[in-house]
């Protein structure tokens, strides 16, 4: 996946206004199978995940101490199978960290067997709809469903619908249960990492040509664009969400990653007592949206000062294409965490002013 495609900016608007088309394969995709399967992915999470088959849940995977090894979606296939996607740098790291916890389940890696190409943006539902005869309707926001994929020659993709042999279709035993017969089905979820509508299709590698050029044909009406890595991150930053390995790496906890929401208390998990004990203190660094007032843009490890005194550092910044003014996430000390403490981000040597801003931006 390439910085840019056409240009970033082109891109990002692209996805605020119409539909835009990510690969983002290199996210890691893992299968957690067994009778304890849930069971063993509550004691690992902040959030507990769901039960319900198809609805899907963002949380944080913690170590002892309480600090975020990765945030992850997790979505229930059924009452003993989960499917994780996680983040590509941190992967190796959440299968370790799994496979050590002594439990009765199953971990299968299959991040290079499917890809994750995303479709985001307001008019991604109409896009996928013309190569679908599911009613996408019927998928809410953070919820899964294995989706047939219409690859007729009607979208220009060259390829006519097929059934591969079940030895390349990984996802046999996720549809075991469904009655369907296996096709040129996808599974498909609808979270949306840019703040838009948005849905991730996870083909099967044999698969991933026909479906991403059937995407682009189909959305030709829309106005489709692909999407580098350069927009990608510009949209999750105007909605203020993490990105793993610049607004944590490892060393923080939900609480300073302001997260405190997802965290569900009632129930036992790794790190919980560690985040009651940092909790009572009070005493750990916030992280905040900044709004910049002065022209300029904000960039990782950029210093923030209030009165001329350091008080924190940048972990995000970017010029907002649609805000057309520099925005950042960054971690302070509490006393400078309150919303509309103005406040300096050093960039170049030159402190610009800004004010703290509850994320998102737009």
């Amino acid at each position: 996946m390439p910085l840019q495609f056409t240009g970033i900016v082109e891109e990002h608007l692209a996805v605020r206004g119409g539909a835009g088309l990510f690969d983002v394969s290199h996210m890691g995709k893992i299968l957690i199978e067994g009778p304890n399967a849930r069971d063993h992915l509550n004691r690992l999470s902040a959030n507990e995940v769901s039960e319900k088959p198809g609805r899907a849940r963002y949380t944080h995977l913690l170590d002892g101490d309480g600090h975020v090894i990765d945030d992850v979606i997790v979505t229930s296939l059924g009452p003993d199978r989960f499917f994780m996607i996680c983040n590509a740098g941190p992967r190796e790291r959440v299968l370790a960290w799994m496979r050590n916890r002594k439990v009765d389940a199953a971990i299968r890696d299959m991040t290079f067997d499917y890809l994750c190409l995303a479709l985001q943006g307001p008019k991604a539902a109409r896009v996928l709809q013309l190569m679908t005869l599911h009613n996408l309707e019927d998928m809410k926001g953070f919820t899964g469903a294995y989706v047939e994929i219409l690859l007729g020659e009607r979208l220009g993709t060259g390829r006519t619908p097929a059934i591969p042999p079940p030895e390349t279709m990984g996802w046999a035993s996720f549809l075991r249960d469904t009655g369907k017969e296996l096709g040129d089905f996808c599974f498909v979820t609808r979270t949306g990492y840019t703040g838009e509508d948005g849905f991730e299709l996870f083909p099967p590698k044999e698969l991933g040509v026909a479906v991403w050029n059937g995407l682009l044909a189909a959305g030709r009406e829309a106005g489709i664009q692909r999407v580098g890595l350069g927009a990608r991150d510009t949209l999750r930053l105007e909605k203020g969400y993490l990105l793993a390995g610049t607004d944590f790496d490892g060393r923080q906890t939900p609480l300073e990653c302001a997260s405190s929401w997802l965290v569900k208390w009632d129930h036992e998990f790794v790190g919980r007592e560690a985040l009651r004990r940092q909790e009572a203190r009070g005493d750990y660094d916030r992280l905040v949206g900044l709004m910049l007032h002065d022209r300029g843009v904000p960039r990782h490890g950029c210093e923030v000062l209030r009165e001329g005194r350091e008080v924190g550092v940048v972990t995000s910044g970017t010029m907002s294409p649609s805000l057309k003014a520099g925005i950042a996430l960054a971690r302070v000390r509490p006393e400078a965490s309150e919303a509309g403490t103005e406040l300096s981000v050093v960039v170049r040597d030159r402190p610009l002013r800004s004010v703290v801003h509850k994320p998102p931006f737009l």
